[in-house]
């Protein structure tokens, strides 16, 4: 299964900001839009890097707080580990496991169309699943009901 099939049964958008916006900034966007990543650029066609919540974290394990001055570019991670929109879902799955990411941006011919996270990858999984399931268990049921004995009719 491809990504852009995931991508079918998905509302994604991407949130931007740019490199130079103060992290406060960030940090309320990121409150309210309800989401974990903010895809950075200045022209919302490249991007220079990703900020996380994640990365919010560890930069305050590092440093204790947040000053008023720091902007993006300080926090965000970068270069960004990118999906073509071509690609399988596992491969997609395989880069977060290997590159230990919860969000990865999907791209078209370069640009990007969404930012994936984990989370999305898991809910398709148990929909996928719980429709097999079901289609499963129509099967059986089906098949055994038209293999069971046909009762002979009495005129």
């Amino acid at each position: 299964m491809t990504i852009r099939r995931l991508l079918d049964e998905l509302e994604t958008d991407i949130q931007w900001i740019a490199p130079v916006s103060p992290m406060d900034v960030a940090i309320a966007l990121l409150a309210q839009e309800g989401t974990s990543a903010l895809l950075v650029s200045s022209d919302k066609r490249s991007m220079a890097g990703i900020l996380t919540s994640s990365d919010i974290v560890r930069y305050l394990e590092a440093h204790q707080k947040l000053p008023s001055h720091l902007r993006v570019r300080s926090v965000m991670t970068h270069p960004v580990i990118s999906c073509d929109v071509r690609k399988s879902v596992q491969r997609l799955e395989w880069l977060m496991s290997k590159h230990n990411v919860r969000h990865v941006p999907v791209t078209d011919e370069g640009e990007p169309v969404a930012v994936i996270s984990i989370l999305d990858v898991t809910r398709y999984r148990l929909l996928t699943a719980e429709q097999e399931a079901s289609e499963l268990q129509d099967y059986v049921a089906g098949a055994s009901w038209r293999s069971r004995p046909r009762p002979h009719r009495r005129n």
